[in-house]
């Protein structure tokens, strides 16, 4: 069994306890995904150490909308992830991965002396290989995986049970084996939720797995709409299969709607629009809208400019200087096909205490490209349900603790 090469997106940053749960406006069971903080290092670690390797996947998001390739890197040695537990082979072998919805291949640790993993496929019965030739079947191209952060991982294809949370067993679910160059990723593998042929996400199909949610904590309960007033966003499968895609018609600062459309959020052959991702951590915009946001924020709140060297990262560049009064900062309002989600400046403005400098937490593509991310740092104190079944993206304000 040969190995082949695919290159992932970059893993989530909540941990998450996964659950059986019916929703109020879905019938069926759904994979609800509680997210809570979790720190593997001594000291905190911060979220704009994240920040290029999310500006690398904005950048290589545009070729794989145009090729179907889907092609991103990872970093994969981050203290703070999403993990979800399940069980593989006969007799089940419970394993904690790591779970991105920006990516499709299941891999896990292949057992070895150097990388020990609680799965060894030759103990398992119900394990069998994987001919080399489904890679391309499976839109998979090659057998390394890459990483940004330097890490690699030669897998190999083959078949196991794998046991979900409800202990229901799925036979013949294809993943990777492989054992990681790094040493600082010590979990037994990464499950992707994406749209692709491999994904845990296609592989269980439906009515198993109808829709899946998440809540991911913030400071605040986002107050844009009451509870009662579910918003439902449809779900566009243009521009690659792997992602999620919502069409983003339009963008306001405070009652200042921005001279932009849907068709400022389109690719150049027409597809696309905006990439929902909770493994990405701000939000990217093409370089254009991205100003825009800014001198409207600036014209409004009548705070100054910072010119200075950007205080945290070069990717946040559209800063001012602080303190400020939080009641003069504007809502921002993203209006997508359905729905109006609306930001209290926690959401979209980072700063840090004692810099004297915040910044918007909206990044500019590289190179004016035009491919739109809404990362998981805006979308924070709401539950977001992806409803498979019907293609929409369900949104509710709720505290997710």
């Amino acid at each position: 069994m040969q190995p082949c090469t695919i290159q992932e997106s970059h893993p989530l940053n909540f941990q998450l306890l996964i659950l059986m749960a019916s929703s109020i406006f879905i019938a069926s069971p759904i994979l609800f995904l509680i997210l809570f903080h979790l720190l593997l290092a001594t000291e905190p670690v911060s979220v704009l150490s994240r920040t290029t390797e999310t500006l690398f996947r904005a950048n290589t998001t545009r070729a794989s909308s145009s090729n179907a390739s889907n092609e991103s890197l990872v970093k994969a040695n981050l203290k703070e992830v999403y993990t979800m537990t399940l069980a593989v082979g006969t007799p089940p072998v419970p394993i904690t991965v790591v779970m991105d919805t920006g990516s499709d291949l299941i891999w896990i640790k292949c057992n070895s002396e150097n990388f020990p993993s609680p799965f060894d496929a030759s103990m398992s019965s119900s394990f069998s290989e994987v001919d080399d030739e489904n890679c391309d079947r499976l839109g998979l191209s090659g057998c390394q995986t890459k990483y940004q952060s330097g890490m690699s991982v030669n897998v190999s294809l083959g078949r196991e049970t794998l046991t979900t949370w409800d202990n229901k067993e799925h036979p013949g679910v294809i993943f990777g084996c492989g054992i990681p160059s790094d040493t600082n990723f010590h979990y037994d593998g990464i499950v992707g939720l994406g749209r692709g042929k491999s994904s845990l996400v296609s592989q269980l199909k439906l009515p198993f797995l109808p829709s899946i949610s998440y809540c991911i904590p913030g400071s605040k309960v986002i107050s844009a709409f009451p509870y009662s007033n579910v918003q439902m966003i449809p779900l566009r499968e243009q521009g690659g299969q792997s992602y999620y895609y919502i069409s983003l018609e339009g963008i306001s600062v405070g009652e200042t709607r921005l001279p932009v459309t849907n068709v400022d959020f389109a690719n150049a052959n027409g597809d696309g629009g905006m990439i929902i991702d909770s493994g990405t951590t701000f939000t990217f915009l093409e370089r254009r809208i991205v100003d825009m946001i800014y001198n409207e924020f600036l014209n409004q709140t009548k705070l100054k400019r910072y010119d200075g060297d950007p205080p945290f990262n070069d990717d946040l560049q559209n800063c001012f200087n602080t303190p400020y009064n939080v009641e003069i900062i504007p809502k921002l309002i993203f209006h997508f096909e359905g729905a109006n989600w609306e930001l209290p400046s926690e959401y979209y403005i980072y700063e840090e205490d004692g810099v004297g400098v915040a910044c918007l937490a909206i990044v500019a593509n590289p190179d004016d490209e035009k491919v739109s991310i809404f990362g998981y740092r805006q979308q924070q104190s709401m539950s977001v349900t992806y409803d498979l079944q019907e293609n929409y993206l369900v949104l509710m304000p709720r505290i997710c603790n």
